[in-house]
């Protein structure tokens, strides 16, 4: 029952967000197996566990192009932190509180993956979220990692949320109640693709 209470409530936000035809892409998505591949749609699945990083899914819209502003990024990393913990509460679960430093780290990965047209856990060096949080010095007894990209809708949180839901291994990461800590950081590409990156903490 607490399932189809957060289902409605996402599909709310897509009507409030003014997505076209929330109802087909809802049932595209629930009905399309997913492609693996760096940038493709569908989801990633990574490792899994307390110290590893977890999964990362995309939502490439079909609609056309919005045209969009680096000035939004902070309002729509504000608004998807918002929709996250709205999700936790609806399953009972505490919020998760805002790292500012992780902040940094998550909008950071975002930046490169936009400017330089990639897509995965790993960069091109090979390093993971384990790497890029250890090396912004902030210590960790767990972490999780969640990626998404969203193109050519009105509202690109509502839509990769609905993804991340849609995905059972996002969905764990979203709703396991051993986080405390998360940050979301977003950033625009030149074509308008806005990336998303959300890291998990417990400390």
């Amino acid at each position: 029952m607490r399932s189809k209470v957060i289902r409605l409530l996402i599909f709310v936000a897509l009507l409030q967000a003014g997505i076209a035809n929330p109802v087909s892409a809802w049932q595209s998505r629930r009905a399309s197996g997913p492609e693996h591949g760096s940038g493709q749609p569908g989801t990633r699945h990574g490792r899994s566990g307390d110290d590893s990083e977890r999964d990362a899914s995309d939502n490439d819209g079909s609609n056309a192009p919005v045209r969009r502003s680096l000035s939004e990024i902070p309002r729509l990393e504000k608004e998807c932190l918002e929709q996250v913990n709205l999700v936790r509460r609806g399953h009972g679960l505490s919020t998760l509180s805002l790292d500012q430093d992780l902040l940094d780290v998550a909008r950071a990965y975002s930046r490169r993956m936009a400017e330089e047209r990639f897509f995965a856990h790993e960069d091109p060096e090979g390093r993971t979220v384990r790497e890029r949080v250890d090396r912004a010095g902030i210590k960790w007894r767990m972490i999780g990692e969640n990626l998404a990209y969203s193109n050519g809708y009105l509202s690109p949180v509502a839509a990769s949320l609905h993804g991340w839901m849609e995905s059972e291994p996002h969905r764990r990461n979203m709703l396991d109640p051993s986080y405390t800590e998360t940050a979301i950081g977003v950033w625009i590409s030149s074509n308008g693709t806005v990336y998303f990156t959300e890291i998990f903490l417990k400390r």
